[in-house]
């Protein structure tokens, strides 16, 4: 089951990831400041949680916590969900990637959104975190009048 759910101010969760029975899992994910790069990345990221990990933990991700806290089954779902999205085999195209036309066509022949190769590369620090975010989308929770 996928849950959105508004952030609590100054939480910084990005997504928990838990099982709630022994046939259902629940993956919960916050939209607080989140473009379409992040997103999919937190949501392999507490998929590989399910699929990886034991049924009896919860899995609870803040988005701005240190590579070097982070546990093993954490650091173990980071690297599945980046190659999940991107998979090694284009690491050495990737390093490569320097103009925004770069990034369109790369993204589209490995089928992904060219937002998520940006952020990849803005978080391996190939590019500055400044550059390029015209081509993520910002996700944001849109408000429905009740009838």
């Amino acid at each position: 089951m996928l849950v959105l759910v508004p952030s609590i101010k100054k939480a910084h969760v990005s997504g928990v990831a838990r099982w709630l029975n022994l046939h259902k899992a629940l993956i919960q994910l916050s939209l607080s400041g989140k473009t379409n790069d992040r997103f999919w990345f937190n949501f392999f990221h507490e998929a590989a949680h399910i699929l990886l990990h034991d049924k009896e933990n919860i899995f609870l991700d803040e988005w701005n916590s240190e590579e070097s806290l982070k546990s093993e089954q954490e650091g173990e779902a980071d690297r599945w969900s980046r190659e999940f999205l991107i998979p090694l085999e284009y690491k050495g195209e990737l390093a490569k990637l320097k103009y925004e036309t770069d990034m369109i066509d790369f993204a589209e022949r490995i089928g992904i959104h060219p937002g998520i190769v940006v952020g990849r590369l803005q978080h391996d620090r190939l590019i500055d975190p400044s550059w390029m975010n015209d081509l993520k989308v910002n996700l944001h929770f849109q408000e429905i009048e009740s009838v």
